[in-house]
């Protein structure tokens, strides 16, 4: 069974690619999140789940829901990230759940993809982004057959002060920019709703006058700005000139034959 959590689709892009190439089943937790699922799994093949590196570490969200998690069946867990370029010490910290609840680590692996972080800037062209999803395949081919085989996976990346960004400074990066207190919406909101639609977390409500409003549960997945039709949610001034990044679909890519 993969779980995984995606706000731009590339976490959803290497679950589904990871299911479909061992014969495995795929559950969404942004749809555990947002509509209040039982934490209650089974599987009889390992447990895999897939998260975006934030700062250097699963989002803490998604690490509380794996704490909380009942999983039954299987002892096998794995765990896949897909990243920009680095995962810090995120193995490290996943192993101490996994020894938490029982389970037999079976490793750890960052996939890159292409950068979805709009507030940091630099999110690539269609193109580009395309051609470094075409990179990552010989890396998911790999990881897939790995999983399938139920052998042990190891990073392919190196985070230089690795100890230093996935625990102070992503302790920081938790405390002080997960929320949502600078978005602001402009006049181009066509009230479509896509962003309420979008959240994995119920963040979001439309207003009697059809303006988006933001809650304090947020994830910064930054689905919602990403997602928004009419690239009208933004963070303060910071994105209003910053690209908006979508992971193409897994199934039309295998449909139009750019993956085995």
């Amino acid at each position: 069974m993969i779980l995984y959590f995606s706000g731009t689709g590339n976490t959803k892009f290497v679950a589904e690619y990871i299911a479909d190439h061992i014969g495995d089943q795929c559950i969404s937790l942004n749809d555990v999140l947002k509509y209040k699922k039982p934490l209650e799994f089974h599987s009889e093949k390992p447990f895999v789940f897939a998260a975006p590196i934030y700062a250097w570490g699963y989002p803490r969200k998604i690490e509380k829901l794996i704490e909380r998690a009942k999983l039954t069946g299987n002892r096998r867990i794995y765990f896949v990230a897909t990243m920009e370029s680095q995962t810090g010490d995120c193995d490290k910290m996943l192993w101490r759940i996994a020894d938490r609840k029982n389970m037999r680590f079976m490793g750890f692996c960052g996939i890159p993809m292409p950068n979805n972080y709009v507030y940091g800037g630099n999110v690539p062209t269609s193109g580009e982004a395309e051609d470094k999803i075409t990179h990552s395949l010989r890396y998911l081919e790999e990881l897939a057959c790995k999983i399938e085989t139920h052998a042990y996976i190891t990073k392919i990346d190196e985070t230089p002060f690795s100890s230093v960004l996935s625990l102070p400074v992503n302790a920081l990066f938790n405390q002080f920019m997960i929320s949502s207190r600078s978005f602001i919406v402009s006049g181009q909101c066509v009230a479509c709703g896509q962003c309420v639609k979008v959240c994995p977390v119920n963040n979001i409500r439309i207003s009697p006058g059809g303006v988006p409003h933001f809650g304090r549960s947020c994830l910064n997945c930054y689905s919602c700005i990403n997602r928004c039709p009419a690239e009208a949610i933004n963070i303060g001034k910071r994105t209003m000139r910053t690209r908006r990044y979508v992971c193409p679909d897994y199934s039309k890519w295998k449909s139009s034959g750019l993956i085995d």
